[in-house]
Order: C-alpha cells, then sequence, then structure tokens
C-alpha cells in the first residue's frame, strides 16, 4: 500500500512537471540557444531555394527539419512542445527497455521520471527548439523494438536517430554489442544489423556530402582547446559536476562509495559502455551539458535500480533546489563580457562560493538572448515573428 501510494504521489509530481513544461513551452519563445536560428535557416533555404546547408559543423538533417518546418509553419511554441514530448517519450521508453524482466518495471517508473525531470539540464534544455530530444527519442524507441524483437522497427528508429544526431550512431553500436536479452541475434545477425543502421542512417547526410564535394570537411567540430589540454580536462570535470548540479554530485559519490554499487555498476555493461561512451564524447568537446544527456538519463537509471527511493528522494529534493537557488565553487573572469550577447572568453577561475540565481529565474532571463542572434534582421518583419515566437511563414 506504501508503494502505491507513493507511486501515485510521483505520477502525480511527473503530471506537474509535465504541465509546468507545456506553459515554459508556449511562453519560451524560440529560446537561447544560438543553434536555433540556424536550423531553422536550414529549412528555409531549402524550402525557398533549394540550397543545401548545415546549421553548424556536421549537419542534422532530421532535427533541422522537424524543428524548421514547425517553427516555419505553426511557430515556437509547436517547436518547443513537440521538443519536450520527445524528451518524455525517450524517458519512458528508456525506462522500459533497460527494465529487465527480474526488474520490477511497474513500480519505479514514476520516481525515475520525476528523477530525471528534476534535473535542469534534462527540464529546461529540451524546452526549446535544439535537437538533444529528437535524437533522443528515436534511439530509445529503437532500443525498445530491439528488445521486443521488432527488428524492422527497430532499424527505422535507429536510423532517424543517427540522422537527428551523427554522433548516436556510436550509441547504437554499443547498445547492440552489449545487449544480451536477444540470445539468437548471434554475432553475424548484430554485425548485419549494425552495418545496415549506420548505412542508411547515413543517407541523410549525402546530400552534404554533395555539397562538399565529397569531402568529410562537414563532419566536424570546433574544440575549446585554447587552455590546452589541461583547460580541457578542466573545462570537463567541472561541467560534469554542474551536470549532476554540485549538491547532488556530491551525495552521489558518497552513495557511489560502496563496493556493492561499484560492483553492480562495472558488472552492468551495456549501461557502462554508453556512460563511458558518452562522457568520453563530452571530454572530446566538452561543450553543451545536454551533449551528456543519454548518459545522465541510463546513470539515473543505474541509481533508481540500487538505492533506496529514501536516498533517491534526497537526490531530487537537491535537484529542485536548484531550480530556486544554485552555488558554484567557481568564480570565473571572462575576456570581452559587456552583456548578454557579448561573446566571452574565460581566461582565468579561482575557487570561491557563489551563490547564483536559480534555474527559473535564469529560464526566463535567457529568453532575450533570442535577439542576439539575430544581428541586422532584428527590425525586420521576420526578426519581428522570431521576437514573438510567432509562425515564420
Amino acid at each position: 500500500m506504501i508503494k502505491i501510494h507513493q507511486n501515485k504521489i510521483f505520477y502525480f509530481v511527473t503530471f506537474l512537471l509535465v504541465l509546468f513544461g507545456v506553459y515554459l513551452s508556449y511562453i519560451g519563445g524560440y529560446g537561447s540557444d544560438e543553434d536555433t536560428l540556424p536550423m531553422i535557416g536550414t529549412f528555409e533555404a531549402i524550402l525557398n531555394s533549394g540550397a543545401i546547408m548545415t546549421s553548424r559543423f556536421t549537419g542534422y538533417p532530421v532535427a533541422e527539419f522537424g524543428i524548421g518546418f514547425l517553427s516555419h509553419y505553426f511557430g515556437s511554441f509547436y517547436a518547443n512542445i513537440v521538443t519536450f514530448l520527445l524528451l518524455i517519450i525517450s524517458l519512458i521508453f528508456i525506462y522500459l527497455t533497460f527494465s529487465l524482466n527480474k526488474f520490477n518495471s511497474k513500480n519505479l517508473l514514476p520516481i525515475f521520471l520525476v528523477l530525471c525531470l528534476s534535473n535542469p539540464i534534462i527540464f529546461f534544455e529540451n524546452l526549446e527548439p535544439i535537437d538533444y530530444s529528437w535524437s533522443l527519442a528515436p534511439f530509445a524507441l529503437g532500443c525498445f523494438f530491439y528488445k521486443k524483437k521488432q527488428y524492422e522497427l527497430s532499424l527505422l528508429f535507429f536510423c532517424i536517430s543517427i540522422g537527428a544526431r551523427l554522433n548516436f550512431a556510436l550509441f547504437i553500436i554499443f547498445f547492440v554489442i552489449f545487449f544480451k536479452e536477444n540470445e539468437n541475434f548471434n554475432f553475424k545477425k548484430k554485425a548485419i544489423f549494425l552495418f545496415c543502421c549506420i548505412f542508411f542512417g547515413c543517407l541523410f547526410y549525402l546530400p552534404t556530402w554533395y555539397t562538399f564535394k565529397f569531402t568529410f570537411d562537414w563532419v566536424s567540430a570546433a574544440r575549446p582547446l585554447e587552455q590546452g589540454y589541461y583547460g580541457l580536462f578542466a573545462r570537463f570535470s567541472y561541467k560534469i559536476i554542474h551536470l549532476f548540479t554540485i549538491l547532488s554530485f556530491i551525495l552521489i559519490l558518497i552513495y557511489m562509495f560502496n563496493k556493492k554499487i561499484l560492483i553492480r555498476l562495472l558488472n552492468d555493461k551495456l549501461i557502462l559502455s554508453l556512460f563511458v561512451s558518452n562522457l568520453l564524447l563530452f571530454l572530446w568537446i566538452p561543450a553543451e551539458l545536454s551533449y551528456v544527456l543519454l548518459g545522465l538519463i541510463l546513470f539515473y537509471f543505474f541509481l533508481i535500480k540500487n538505492l533506496s527511493t529514501k536516498k533517491i528522494l534526497f537526490i531530487i529534493l537537491l535537484n529542485f533546489s536548484t531550480w530556486l537557488v544554485q552555488f558554484d565553487f567557481l568564480e570565473v573572469k571572462y575576456r570581452d563580457y559587456v552583456d548578454h550577447c557579448s561573446s566571452s572568453f574565460a581566461v582565468s577561475a579561482e575557487f570561491k562560493l557563489i551563490k547564483k540565481d536559480g534555474w527559473i529565474d535564469y529560464y526566463y532571463d535567457s529568453r532575450k538572448r533570442i535577439s542576439c542572434w539575430l544581428g541586422d534582421d532584428i527590425n525586420s518583419p521576420r526578426g519581428q515573428k522570431i521576437l514573438n515566437g510567432e509562425a515564420l511563414k
């Protein structure tokens, strides 16, 4: 009876979080991410002139077309809400996939949803028209159908996931290799399946490849190497701590300082391989925290399997506390910083306890950042539509 009562509470909290997410999607406009407008521009360039372009570095065709289509014909609310709902779909199907038969998948789903949504990176970063959940959702569906031995559907969704973000090809490889439930799917079948996934998934990028005259210059990204490899690792470590939020990170370290828990993590090769591969990719380019979205969600899934509800509840409460107020242990100084629109470059940092605004305040304040990316277009009819979150057609 207690577990049933707990589940009802967590489902109710989930409902409130989803409702809040819908509200923020409605008032959020086109967000604060500098990549949103180039993604919309990619769709509009093809629509208006047939020109093939990428929003940045390696293109993300599925997300560019999806977000561009919704923004062009319907406006920011529809682009935001679809992005947010794709996150919810991702969480549900990741849970259903990684819940093995011996694991009670019904009792812990609501607390898993609350744990994930309480994390500000997972929640707030997926309320904007950006591509993270557009790749995560088809990946989660592909994993689910793979588990159900519906390999044709699994192949379809895995290909869409690669078309949304190319790096998901790596996660698909690790998932297929280390997923052990489908014992009749031998090495040869797995190799053929993976070849088909990568081959057909990469066809999304064929027009871009043509545009770049069959070179691979478009498969690139700007790595922050200004401070050298030491600076790269320092940036990685600092951001990983903030990924979990500082107080939650400390609490999780305390929980993980347990031999039984560590052995279980090392023995869970599927989650461990995906988590570590995601961390290594982020170490290569420690930029946006949402790059580690899959790894973070899977690590949370591992925690709910191996920690008591009481311990998980402490993590949730600490996560929610950052919505209201944040603390930092570094004071970072930037070069050329004038206001929220100026490009900044970190030049130094010193250990110092700092109090910051919570994520809710940050979300509201960051809505004005979309004007930074409009440039001379800010006073045009299109620029005004973007500022007002309207359809751009």
